[in-house]
């Protein structure tokens, strides 16, 4: 009888501290994401060209084919390449939003000078926030191909896609990459001073040629 009482009085006892938490954590958690600081993107189709859109073509899709819709521009990717992508867009929205409040709250909460009731409402405090709001949540992603492995911090871009950029002179102070004397990047690439055998308008006329070819 003994035991019945001590299992129901800790149960009790569990169930007090437990609203008491919710009622500490209701009272001091912050509210939800804004939605204004996540950015939309809508894609708008694009219209059906005239020439797919005529009254013979519209004819043949609703006896011919089944009733089928007419022809549709392929799908267009302007921004985003995938979900992955879109995630990462939104965790770093996030991050960015909450930053200043984090970095305040973990000061709060590491300084040993403060009352621990004050470092336990900090820490109780960035508990509540979100788990995106931390920046070891984001990670670089190539912008063109939305690729995790192999990407360049400082252009953003994967390995590939940067070598792609380098040999068409798309990256600013980056150099090509000389396999042979006749490749694509060596044909490309302005070395100055320029050989003795031309002249100077002459060679930057070449460049130019090359370059547009």
């Amino acid at each position: 009888m003994l035991k019945i009482c001590g299992r129901m009085t800790a149960s009790v006892v569990d169930k007090a501290l437990g609203c008491f938490t919710q009622r500490i954590r209701a009272s001091s958690l912050f509210s939800r994401i804004p939605q204004s600081i996540i950015h939309e993107h809508r894609h708008i189709p694009d219209k059906t060209p005239e020439h797919h859109n005529n009254s013979v073509v519209e004819k043949l899709l609703n006896e011919k084919l089944c009733g089928y819709p007419p022809y549709q521009a392929r799908k267009i990717r302007p921004g985003f390449q995938d979900a992955i992508m879109v995630r990462d867009y939104k965790r770093r929205q996030v991050a960015a939003h909450f930053s200043d409040l984090r970095i305040r709250l973990n000061a709060l909460r590491k300084n040993t000078i403060l009352p621990e009731e004050i470092r336990d409402q900090a820490s109780l405090q960035i508990a509540s926030l979100p788990r995106d709001s931390h920046w070891t949540r984001i990670h670089s992603r190539c912008v063109v191909t939305s690729r995790r492995r192999g990407c360049k911090t400082r252009w953003r871009v994967s390995r590939i896609i940067w070598r792609r950029y380098a040999d068409y002179n798309h990256l600013s102070g980056v150099l090509w990459a000389c396999w042979s004397s006749d490749c694509q990047s060596t044909r490309r690439h302005m070395r100055w001073p320029p050989p003795n055998d031309i002249t100077v308008n002459d060679y930057i006329e070449k460049y130019h040629r090359n370059r547009a070819n």
